[in-house]
């Protein structure tokens, strides 16, 4: 709040244009002066300010119908000509609704209480469900989820990009439970004293601690208490903020962030927790300078995991996907989709450490892989002279930003052709190079015949393919990958072909 004088904000008193006139004497009027006259007329009250309606958080909403999923796992309905979402509620569902917060277009609402229940709705398996933010889909069956999932991403490539797959693809699934090989549990510290392991949780910044995670990976979970406990004796008042537990191949790893210098106590009892359960553990320190081993010494380390036959080493903080199964199964069939031949030049775009740029170039004459990130770009290269394969080439690029020119000279003239592209950016989708694929087949210099988008959000998805609809590509096929069951993840597959 603005800070005022008692004066009433000018900054004077006793003299000049608006200030304080008591004690002085009434200045004569001058001539020509208006005489106050008596006027009765009647005058309209001015209106009053419209009250600020204040949120009712909680509040009762009333009964409602569930009409159909929303693509992030709510049910949906209306209220008031409003869209109304409610968390944990199903299709065909009657339930009683409260508010969570109101918006302009549409309303946000939880369930209050289950008046008529779906065929579809089963028990929780994770005893954290109802208060840790990880998982969104756990009282949906497994088989529900995959259809859910399924559902949003044709719903969104119909209603955005104008678009439907000749074929749906059968979802690329594998087990439900203990898939996850990566995730950054969050500390949390109590004013008692007490500290909270775990994730976040929903609608809310404070830590859900639990004991042991549905979808973690056996060797991960395992970690989770000792670590608790070494939290709850930390010497170094509040100095860790997160633990990111990483597993490749056999092996696991512990990434300690902290923000202030851990004591030597405290770092002993690390070494003895890594000794103890057999794991790697490295520190991040504050400032974003790399991971460091429990002797402050800087190190570049590498873990791996595979691909069939193939290894792939990977830095612990690089991106890799966390469900190793499903990845194997997603470059299975992105290969098949892609039916390369040995002659063939394919570019793989956003390639990150060559998870998919290694496997093509087993089939095929080249694949240029280009990535933003220059370490990736690094790892890949390392992992193609590892393997000896030659014919993979890591570019450091930032693709938003590429120019006609340097696009030109990856075409690489007629008799070197690129056949295919492979896309897998993140979220935001891929809109520059869809653009520029717009571009070339325009203009003829360039007319890659099949396109493999691998894509972890639909609607992104969706605007895309309109463009490639524009520039004369058909939506052949399309598929879920059931990359993070009992969450509303949506991780799809589309095949493009060039009419």
């Amino acid at each position: 709040m603005t800070n005022r004088s008692n004066n009433g904000g000018s900054g004077k008193s006793g003299s000049g244009k608006g200030g304080n006139l008591l004690g002085k004497k009434p200045r004569p009027k001058k001539i020509g002066e208006p005489v106050y006259v008596r006027d009765d007329t009647p005058r309209m009250n001015a209106p009053r300010a419209a009250e600020k309606v204040l949120p009712q958080i909680n509040k009762r909403l009333g009964e409602f119908t569930i009409e159909r999923w929303s693509h992030d796992g709510r049910g949906l309905t209306n209220l008031d000509g409003k869209t109304l979402f409610i968390q944990g509620a199903l299709p065909g569902e009657r339930v009683s609704a409260r508010l969570v917060e109101e918006h302009s277009r549409f309303v946000e609402a939880s369930v209050d209480q289950m008046l008529e229940s779906s065929n579809d709705r089963i028990e929780p398996p994770c005893v954290h469900y109802h208060e840790c933010g990880g998982c969104q889909l756990q009282h949906v069956k497994p088989e529900a989820q995959i259809n859910l999932k399924q559902q949003a991403l044709e719903q969104q490539l119909q209603h955005w990009g104008k678009v439907t797959p000749k074929r749906i693809l059968a979802a690329v699934r594998v087990a439900d439970s203990g898939y996850r090989t990566r995730a950054r549990l969050g500390v949390w510290y109590e004013n008692d004293g007490s500290v909270s392991l775990g994730f976040r949780q929903q609608q809310s910044k404070t830590i859900a601690a639990i004991q042991n995670c549905l979808v973690l990976a056996p060797e991960l979970n395992v970690l989770i208490t000792p670590l608790q406990h070494w939290l709850e004796q930390l010497r170094s008042a509040k100095a860790v903020t997160h633990i990111e537990l990483v597993r490749g191949g056999d092996e696991s790893a512990v990434i300690v962030r902290h923000t202030k210098k851990l004591t030597e106590q405290d770092l002993q009892s690390l070494a003895q927790f890594a000794q103890a359960y057999l794991c790697n553990v490295w520190l991040e320190p504050n400032g974003n300078i790399g991971l460091t081993d429990l002797d402050a010494n800087s190190c570049n380390p590498r873990m791996n995991y595979r691909l069939g036959d193939l290894p792939l080493s990977f830095h612990p903080q690089d991106f890799t996907q966390v469900n190793p199964r499903v990845n194997e199964e997603m470059v299975a069939q992105a290969l098949a989709l892609l039916n390369l031949k040995p002659h063939e030049r394919v570019l793989d775009l956003f390639c990150g450490i060559g998870n998919f740029t290694l496997p093509m170039a087993r089939v095929c004459h080249e694949v240029i892989g280009i990535e933003a990130v220059e370490s990736m770009v690094v790892r890949g290269r390392e992992n193609a002279e590892r393997l000896g394969i030659a014919n993979a080439k890591f570019i450091a690029a930032n693709l938003a930003d590429m120019t006609h020119t340097q696009w030109q000279r990856l075409a690489g003239g007629k008799e070197h052709e690129i056949a295919a592209i492979l896309l897998d950016p993140p979220r935001d989708g891929a809109k520059e190079v869809v653009t520029a694929i717009k571009q070339w087949v325009a203009t003829k210099q360039l007319s890659p015949k099949r396109i493999v988008y691998v894509s972890c959000n639909p609607a992104t998805l969706a605007r895309d393919a309109a463009i490639l609809a524009e520039a004369g590509y058909q939506l052949d096929a399309a598929g879920v990958l059931d990359m993070f069951p009992h969450t509303s993840h949506v991780e799809s597959m589309a095949l493009f072909l060039l009419k």
